[in-house]
């Protein structure tokens, strides 16, 4: 087995948070990681994606790009994703899974939990053949928050009353209409860990809903998680799901995106965005435009935001 570095660079994204950059040996190149075309000299592979921070669409369409190169590798045989991520909005971590599982569906994908794999990190991998852990890693916390000024949900019979509309339900935003919302996201996505962790799990439907979080060890006798490894271990279990590898005849191909911040910052549900040194420079309002009102985020523990959070129990 030999060990090549490669670079990844994730796109600024227009919602929230940080911007993310990928930096290999002082190289900055595009976030495609290898030719599509592998000539036949070329070793079978095994490719290391990263994603680290938020799963927000910055770094989420970086990784999905990554996977999109990966899948039109020939010399690819299998994937290690390496996580550490309290999750994030629920859109941008649909396409995490979506990305994850369309790719598990060509080759094995072996996750590696660096840190924490929780709320919408966990959602991205939970397509993945095998889950590996840290007996410090964080695992689990299925759940969805909603986030919604107060203005939306103290005040929204007074707040429509200020438009004329096209037809009765057209931007029409109430609790009852949000919590509907909430719970059938939840829905999904206790039905998309049970539909792929289902037969390893120890826990019920209602357990895996109610929102815990599990250290590694725990999430192995639970079946969040398969075993408890390393970056190595993970590597060496995804070679030996590869059909086209043979003994440890294969390279190892790691991407080295630059962490983006830990926390995620919600604004008054609409867009914030930080440059890398804490600088907010988009905030609520600025330009009048892309005023959002309702947000859904899966993420682990309660994210900063001066607007009101709406929680389902699952």
């Amino acid at each position: 087995m030999s060990i090549k570095n490669n670079l990844s660079a994730t796109t600024v994204a227009a919602y929230v948070v940080v911007v993310t950059a990928a930096l290999v040996t002082g190289a900055v190149v595009g976030p495609v990681v290898w030719n599509a075309a592998a000539t036949a000299e070329e070793r079978p592979s095994v490719a290391v994606v990263t994603l680290r921070g938020p799963t927000n669409d910055a770094n989420v369409n970086g990784v999905a790009e990554q996977l999109r190169a990966i899948r039109d590798n020939d010399s690819v045989e299998a994937v290690v994703l390496r996580v550490d991520s309290p999750g994030g909005p629920v859109d941008a971590s649909e396409e995490f899974y979506l990305a994850v599982n369309r790719t598990a569906s060509e080759m094995p994908v072996v996750a590696y939990v660096e840190g924490a794999a929780a709320s919408g990190g966990y959602f991205g991998i939970v397509s993945a053949d095998e889950i590996i852990v840290k007996p410090s890693s964080t695992v689990g916390s299925i759940g969805v928050i909603v986030q919604a000024p107060p203005s939306v949900i103290e005040q929204a019979g007074q707040q429509q009353e200020q438009f004329v509309r096209s037809g009765p339900d057209k931007a029409q935003i109430g609790i009852d209409r949000i919590r509907t919302e909430m719970e059938s996201l939840q829905r999904a996505f206790v039905g998309t860990v049970m539909y792929h962790r289902g037969d390893a799990l120890s826990l019920d439907r209602t357990e895996v809903a109610n929102g815990r979080a599990y250290l590694g060890g725990r999430a192995v006798e639970n079946g969040f998680a398969d075993r408890i490894g390393d970056l190595d271990s993970a590597i060496e279990r995804a070679a030996s799901r590869a059909e086209g590898i043979e003994g440890d005849e294969y390279d190892v191909y790691v991407t080295e995106p630059q962490a983006s911040s830990p926390t995620l910052l919600l604004g008054n549900a609409s867009v914030r965005v930080e440059g890398g040194d804490g600088e907010v420079v988009g905030k609520p309002g600025d330009d009048g435009q892309f005023q959002r009102p309702v947000k859904y985020y899966a993420v682990w523990g309660v994210p900063e935001t001066n607007a009101s959070e709406v929680y389902v129990d699952g």
